[in-house]
């Protein structure tokens, strides 16, 4: 039997959804961000999401741009409210003690590509989901003990089906990166609305699109949320990328793996 499909080891589970699109002129950066935790770890999330979301009046699914904009059943919502809910959210992922990932595209760099290479790359959609796939079976990997992961992603119409989609190309990852595969149990797309976790990388992906687009290039003071999900992402034992970006460099990422492999890091 092999040691990666023994039961003694934990499952882990991830949930990935996504932050802007490349066709949105209004958008520098695609960002994917991804929340990996073990599957029990999940199940007690589960009831503590919904629960803070029932004290607060909200019906789920939860969406933190509607959260953020003060749009919808956020409507006339006052400060307080806004940040006993969010420290609730935060407090629960935190309690999963998931890790977060997050792979960010240049949207521009890549329009900058020759005509062919964008042709095979397709997406910068496509180029964010392979770091983030690798780096989420990573983290899963280094966990003591360590154990496969089961990868949920948000559903997407134009990416989850049909020619080129998501999990064609996971499919492909797998069999092209034979120390990374044995951690890559299986690949599904999802609901936020059936997968509590998943309101919960909106969350996080959501913050991490702000980040690279409103608060990193003006050099302003970074959120409270997005600090949280950094010192989770951080942590001295995680040796993975917590975030990568891909520009007109290259491939540049931060996180204790990333200093070890290119000796550099991202400044945040």
């Amino acid at each position: 039997m092999s040691l990666i499909s023994s039961q003694l080891l934990p499952t882990f589970v991830s949930y990935v959804d996504e932050a802007g699109h490349s066709k949105d002129p209004q958008r520098t950066y695609l960002c994917l961000a991804g929340l990996v935790a073990r599957k029990a770890a999940w199940k007690t999330f589960d009831p503590e999401w919904r629960t803070a979301c029932a004290e607060e009046g909200v019906s789920l699914p939860f969406h933190m741009a509607d959260f953020s904009a003060l749009k919808r059943q956020f409507k006339g919502w006052s400060e307080e409210q806004r940040v006993r809910l969010l420290g609730k959210l935060v407090a629960a992922i935190v309690r999963a003690d998931a890790i977060p990932v997050g792979s960010v595209v240049s949207v521009k760099d890549y329009n900058a590509f020759q005509p062919a290479l964008r042709e095979k790359l397709r997406d910068p959609y496509f180029m964010a989901l392979q770091p983030l796939t690798w780096n989420l079976a990573a983290a899963a990997s280094m966990e003591i003990p360590p154990g496969p992961v089961s990868m949920v992603y948000a559903y997407h119409p134009e990416h989850s089906r049909g020619r080129a989609s998501s999990e064609e190309l996971w499919q492909a990852f797998r069999r092209w990166n034979p120390l990374i595969a044995p951690f890559m149990e299986s690949y599904v797309s999802g609901e936020p609305k059936d997968h509590t976790p998943l309101q919960a990388a909106d969350l996080w992906a959501y913050e991490l699109g702000h980040h690279f687009e409103r608060i990193r290039s003006a050099g302003r003071q970074t959120r409270w949320a997005f600090q949280q999900f950094a010192k989770m992402g951080l942590k001295d034992a995680f040796v993975h990328d917590f975030i990568t970006l891909q520009d007109a460099t290259g491939v540049n990422g931060l996180g204790r793996f990333s200093q070890v492999t290119r000796g550099t890091q991202l400044t945040l």
